[in-house]
């Protein structure tokens, strides 16, 4: 196992228990940190819009991209924006779900049975759904999953046999 891998491996594992252990804190301070994180992220790119070379039109996509990831990190500063994160959240999931619905009628893959895919679908459907439908109220218990999920995402990366997840 290389040294990146490993380091990612431990990284989620941390991460995923941090999510178990203190859903709470992670939910109240998740807008800070991405909002902070996306608005340092779009100062970056808009910067080096501005000093790379390249083709204008490109770079003009970029700078726009660049500067939408800034206002909406300038936006989701707060306890208000846990509704606009859960809403994204539940539409990322719902996306999720469509995919693992196509993939269980398409075929099976990488041995798994066909119920088994049907029930990914139907857990990831009805997660999005109950968090579209209260997004501030499930937003916690989102965290929660996600910390399992991370860990479980963890103990793959090890090379220990385990379904394929799509995270």
């Amino acid at each position: 196992m290389t040294i990146l891998r490993r380091s990612t491996s431990i990284l989620f594992a941390v991460i995923g228990l941090l999510c178990v252990l203190f859903p709470r804190q992670i939910t109240a301070a998740l807008p800070c940190v991405l909002g902070g994180a996306m608005a340092i992220a779009g100062v970056v790119c808009a910067a080096s819009c501005f000093r790379g070379g390249g083709e204008r039109a490109a770079r003009s996509e970029e700078l726009g991209r660049s500067l939408v990831l800034l206002v909406v990190g300038f936006a989701l500063h707060g306890e208000q924006a846990v509704g606009p994160l859960g809403t994204t959240w539940a539409v990322i999931g719902l996306r999720k779900a469509s995919k693992s619905l196509s993939r269980a009628l398409s075929g099976p893959r990488k041995g798994l049975p066909f119920f088994a895919q049907m029930t990914e679908f139907l857990i990831r459907l009805t997660l999005s759904v109950l968090l579209l439908l209260d997004p501030m109220g499930k937003f916690e218990t989102h965290v929660l999953i996600l910390g399992l999920e991370l860990i479980a995402v963890s103990v793959r990366l090890t090379g220990r046999p385990s379904p394929d997840l799509d995270c």
